[in-house]
This record gives C-alpha cells, sequence and structure tokens, in this order.
C-alpha cells in the first residue's frame, strides 16, 4: 500500500488504514495494536525511529483515545 511516513515504517492497507510495514506486527493496523498494547507505542517512541515516524504513531495514538 501507499507509504505513510518517510521511513517507510507505516503504509495504509487497501481501506485507507494506517498498517506497520514492519515486526511482529507486519500487515496489522496500528490502531488495533496500540489498542492491544500500549506499551508498544511507547516503545516505538523511545525507539531509533524518525521524527516524522513518531509524529505520525502519535496522531494514530490521539485518535484512539
Amino acid at each position: 500500500g501507499e507509504i505513510v511516513d518517510f521511513a517507510g515504517r507505516i503504509a495504509l492497507n487497501d481501506k485507507g488504514e494506517e498498517i506497520f510495514t514492519f515486526g511482529k506486527y507486519k500487515g496489522q493496523r496500528a490502531e488495533d495494536v496500540f489498542r492491544r498494547e500500549p506499551s508498544y507505542y511507547s516503545r516505538m517512541m523511545d525507539g531509533d525511529f524518525p521524527l516524522y515516524t513518531k509524529k505520525v504513531i502519535t496522531e494514530i495514538r490521539l485518535r484512539i483515545k
């Protein structure tokens, strides 16, 4: 699908929803992962991801509160 962040860590699925393109949650919706495992968001924010990727996941995280 279409890439959302410059690093290519987040893409859109065929429904236009953000999905992860890497790691143990590859292919899963970011919203679902953050709902199920909020600590994954924290780990990504503490991790070695580009600022823009962190901006994108923060927007997703804020949307589900």
